[in-house]
């Protein structure tokens, strides 16, 4: 049917009282017919129109028109939408037509009947509900496949559907469904299913001819047939509903005719019934409004509505009864009516499941004990954090970390080699003059390089571009000038808003400390700004100590690193040393190193906002792009390889038996036999008796029996050639199979060799996705209280550093699974609790979340996200892994993360521990050879190495590749040599190694 605004377009009754020579008139597309032409034109006129039309014919017939062609309708049968009446219509027609060829013939009579009067208020619901029961249900008659154990499948029929007879059920079982077409599931003594509910078919398949009994398992529809969408229009085309709520769906009438359906409705399911049941709970619920309320009018009026109850009930024998009920007042009081239940049972627990919701162990087992990077952050954190740093703070090791990795996973763009951990923190620690720690200053020129350009553009990108803006010289000047007096500074002729606001502060409040000068940054740029002076690349004789000091003044007007910068700053530029780049290089040397690692990781995170570190990421995307799909390719070509191999490994399995080695042959050593026949060829001879009496009649004996022989020896002959030919020919053929078993063979290595490559293939790319993917710093996971884990070689960067890097013989990076403390939200949402939430966790579990994590995590407990410690032994690594519980959230997923990584940490702790008892004995014989004072140059060279800090070590061979010169030194100008003119025909001596002409002083040299 066509709908219009989500309901049926109704069509008029056929007019009564028409004879056969009346003069009608039909509307195309419902079949009405009018017997005045006034009435046909009223039909489908939109309601408004009826009346603001005129009396003209034609235009009611235009509006008519156009009402109709709306396209407003919308098809019953598939859903669509936005079609004019006619249009709705002969869509309707065909999607009915489709529908009628594609839905099985065999499933509408059992659907239809399933649907028939349900209450299920959704299309979508109900066709959920039928897919489901009717999926795994098949009716005789119904095309289906069928799947043997084997693997072999054909095409079926059911023929007959098993009926279900149950039998004796072992002891202590109990079934739970019953069906009369359908084995019912049994439980046993303890609820679980013993075997579930399942239903067996007889299955006719004409291909073989044989019929099977199967189950519901070994059977499926054609996928295309039955489907939710076919489903969907099937039951649209079929049904249709009233449009008050609650209304059943209803088979269409010829449907149910052709079907035998039953038609009448129930009398609970109708709509004046459903008012009165409604109607009589309310009342029943109602309770009496007081003491002087009318009790008796009121047990009357239910009386009566009760009644009308009985009364549509008697018109209507087939809906339940409803046994009559009695007023508020007489009912017996609910307690009595109440029947005493068992408690349900505790609902089953889903794991995993929030990690602080499971009950603590009392296994007395704890995390595994924490190491720090220095003895003086353990013995912090074991006297209760109340004692002070002289060296690496523990809240400054979370900053080296993320400059370190920060540098090593980008270490293209800032043009440095790969250097170790250890070997960054003995840098920045270094306070050394001379000589000069490479390392120390590569590190700063080459930030600070990738913040400016060599033309003086800033590489920074907004937003953190205007926090680099330079600070205008004069008022800056004009401020730092400023004596014991405090006057009011003229503002500056380009000021920002935030500026004209600083000096408005200033002069309202006359005790602004602005003459109390902590240090002299300004004073020591020298009218020159930071940005010139990086930009030149001025960095030697205390260059890049200048450009620092600049860069962090301007950093200090903005108040989220105004502290630190001042306190660096404080350091650097005293306010009672000379402002000169002398000074600034010997404070630097002298700077604290934790004020060092501040310095640095300021504006090391300033320079991830640049240009080219954008460019970098965008490459690495890309190149990711690439990687994934060569993989994708390798992934297809390994698939097919494989299935090839599958079948020649088939192949092989079939033909092995005809080529299997012959067994070896046993040499048979028995005695010759002296009886029998070896006598009988004796008598032929003549010498076989001593007796002349019996001469005679040995001689005819032996006669006869020589034909017999004779006889046999051409029998014996005649098979042994027979059988010298089949075996011959047997040969043959062993031979030729025996070759192609050879070729088959050949064949399997080749495939073998060749997946082998493939998956080399796609590990090497699964290598570059893992290097390439330098965006961020993934985390293994997070434990019970919300510890972070670390492994930085994940992701970003090679598993031993830079294989070119001068300190690759070292084999290893980081090589320790670093923990940070828990963040402050997390800690406040899981760990630092409410009171009252303490006292109900106490209550289930007898400790508060504070005392379990003591318990549980020992001594070495961090307690914020600043606060880091690590791992780097293999057996605290497998404790911690069995320390974790699975069924937790959080500790699942770490567990999974650490189980996988877990050889390539262990791997590489073993490497690291190996390199410290290998340095440790160099520094010892280096020791003893200095106190012994005899060696040879070659001893006493790698006593020198030894003793040299490790840091020194390091050079960035990257930049002498790239650039020619390090981050530190100036660039070297070439300038161009006048040569003299060569005359003509002579030749030129070229160098086979640099294909450039021999100079003088390279003629001595031997080109190899």
């Amino acid at each position: 049917m066509v709908l219009k605004g989500r309901k049926p377009v109704v069509y008029l009754p056929l007019p009564k009282d028409i004879t056969d020579n009346a003069e009608v008139f039909e509307m195309r597309g419902t079949g009405e017919v009018f017997m005045d032409y006034e009435s046909y034109l009223k039909r489908h006129v939109h309601p408004i129109l009826a009346y603001t039309c005129t009396p003209n014919k034609l235009m009611l017939t235009i509006r008519r028109y156009e009402w109709l062609t709306e396209k407003k309708f919308v098809d019953a049968v598939n859903g669509k939408s936005g079609l004019t009446f006619w249009e709705a219509l002969d869509s309707e027609a065909k999607s009915s037509d489709a529908i009628e060829n594609i839905f099985p013939a065999v499933l509408k009579d059992p659907i239809l009947r399933k649907v028939q009067f349900s209450t299920i208020g959704r299309i979508d619901e109900l066709v959920n509900a039928v897919y489901d029961e009717f999926k795994k249900d098949f009716f005789p008659g119904e095309s289906v496949h069928v799947f043997f154990p084997d693997g072999e499948h054909f095409w079926g029929q059911i023929r007959e559907k098993a009926k279900c007879v149950i039998g004796p059920l072992p002891m202590n079982c109990t079934v739970t469904y019953m069906a009369s077409d359908r084995f019912p599931m049994i439980r046993g003594p303890d609820g679980t299913i013993q075997r579930a509910a399942f239903s067996r078919y007889f299955v006719r398949m004409p291909e073989t001819e044989n019929e099977a009994l199967v189950d519901d398992k070994h059977l499926r529809r054609d996928k295309k047939i039955f489907t939710k969408q076919n489903l969907r229009s099937f039951l649209r085309n079929s049904l249709q509903r009233e449009s008050w709520q609650g209304a059943p769906w209803l088979v269409k009438e010829h449907l149910a005719i052709q079907y035998r359906l039953p038609m009448e409705i129930p009398a609970h399911l109708i709509q004046d019934a459903k008012l009165l049941a409604s109607k009589q709970f309310m009342l029943q619920m109602k309770p009496p409004k007081g003491r002087r309320s009318n009790k008796s009018e009121e047990i009357a009026r239910q009386q009566q509505e009760i009644a009308r109850m009985q009364q549509m009930q008697q018109q209507h024998p087939g809906g339940p009864h409803h046994p009559v009920q009695q007023g508020y007042h007489q009912q017996q009081p609910i307690q009595s009516r109440m029947e005493i239940r068992p408690p349900p049972p505790p609902p089953v627990i889903r794991y995993p499941i929030e990690d602080l919701e499971l009950p603590p162990k009392h296994d007395g087992m704890t995390r595994p004990q924490l190491s720090f990077f220095t003895e003086e952050q353990k013995d912090y954190v074991m006297a209760g954090r109340i004692i002070s740093f002289e060296d690496v703070s523990l809240d400054s090791m979370g900053l080296m970390l993320e400059v370190w990795n920060t540098l090593n996973v980008q270490c293209e763009v800032y043009v440095l080699d790969s250097f170790t951990f250890d070997d960054f923190v003995d840098a920045m620690k270094y306070k050394e003059s001379d000589p000069l720690c490479e390392l120390l200053e590569e590190v700063h020129c080459a930030v600070l390089s990738v913040l400016v350009d060599k033309n003086g553009k800033s590489q920074v990108v907004p937003p953190m571009r205007d926090i680099v803006t330079e600070v205008d010289a004069n008022s800056s000047d004009a401020h730092d000038d400023s004596e014991l007096s405090t006057p009011q500074p003229d503002a500056p002729a380009h000021s920002t808003r935030s500026r004209l606001s600083h000096v408005d502060l200033a002069y309202d409040n006359p005790r602004t400390p602005t003459t109390d000068k902590l240090h002299r940054a300004a004073e020591m740029l020298a009218g020159r700004g930071w940005k010139g002076r990086t930009a030149a690349r001025d960095y030697k004789d205390g260059g890049w100590q200048i450009i620092v000091i600049g860069l962090l003044h301007q950093l200090s007007a903005i108040p989220m690193w105004k502290a630190r910068c001042e306190n660096i700053l404080v350091e650097l530029a005293p306010y009672d040393a000379p402002p000169t780049p002398e000074t600034a290089k010997e404070r630097y040397a002298a700077l604290d190193v934790n004020l060092r690692i501040s310095a640095l990781q300021i504006i090391t995170m300033l320079s991830i906002s640049t240009t080219p570190i954008k460019a970098f990421l965008d490459t690495c995307m890309d190149d990711m792009t690439e990687v994934r799909k060569r993989k994708i390719e390798h992934q297809r070509e390994k698939k097919i390889c494989f299935e090839e191999l599958q079948i020649k490994d088939r192949d092989r399995k079939i033909l092995w038996p005809q080529n299997m080695p012959d067994s070896p042959k046993l040499q048979s050593a028995e005695p010759v036999s002296t009886n029998g026949d070896g006598d009988d060829t004796i008598e032929t001879n003549g010498a076989g008796s001593s007796d002349p009496d019996e001469e005679a009649p040995s001689a005819g004996r032996s006669l006869r029996r020589a034909s017999d022989r004779k006889r046999k020896r051409d029998e014996d002959a005649v098979r042994r050639e027979k059988e010298k030919a089949e075996k011959a020919e047997a040969s043959k053929e062993k031979n030729k199979q025996s070759r192609e078993f050879k070729k088959l063979l050949k064949d399997i290595d080749v495939l073998k060799a060749q997946l082998e490559e493939h998956e080399g293939k796609i590990q090497e790319c699964d290598a570059d996705l893992r290097e390439a993917n330098v965006h961020r710093t993934k985390v293994l996971g997070k434990d019970r209280f919300c510890n972070r884990y670390y492994w930085f070689e994940r992701n970003g960067q090679p598993f031993g550093g830079l294989p070119s890097s001068s300190t690759a013989d070292y084999g290893y990076a980081n090589a320790r699974l670093w923990v940070q403390g828990p963040d402050e939200l997390e800690a406040d949402g899981f760990i630092n609790l409410a009171p009252e939430d303490q006292k109900q966790y106490r209550a289930r579990f007898g400790m508060t979340t504070t005392e379990r994590r003591k318990k549980e995590e020992g001594a070495t407990c961090l307690l914020n996200a600043q606060e880091w410690a690590f791992y780097d032994d293999e057996v605290r690594l497998d404790n911690l892994i069995g320390w974790l519980d699975d069924k937790g959230e959080r500790e699942k997923k770490l567990r999974k993360e650490l189980v996988e990584w877990r050889e390539k940490i262990v791997k590489y702790m073993n490497v690291y521990k190996v390199f410290r008892e290998q340095e440790a004995a160099q520094k010892v014989e280096a020791e003893e050879e200095a106190a012994t004072r005899v060696s040879t140059r070659h001893k006493s060279l790698e006593g020198q190495t030894a003793g040299k800090e490790r840091c020194l070590k390091w050079t960035n061979g990257l930049a002498h590749q790239e650039q020619g010169h390090l981050h530190s030194q100036p660039e070297k100008k070439t300038v161009p040599k006048s040569r003299a003119k060569q005359a003509k025909g002579v030749a030129t001596l070229v160098s086979r190694s640099t294909g450039k002409p021999v100079t003088r002083q390279g003629g001595s040299y031997n080109f190899k």
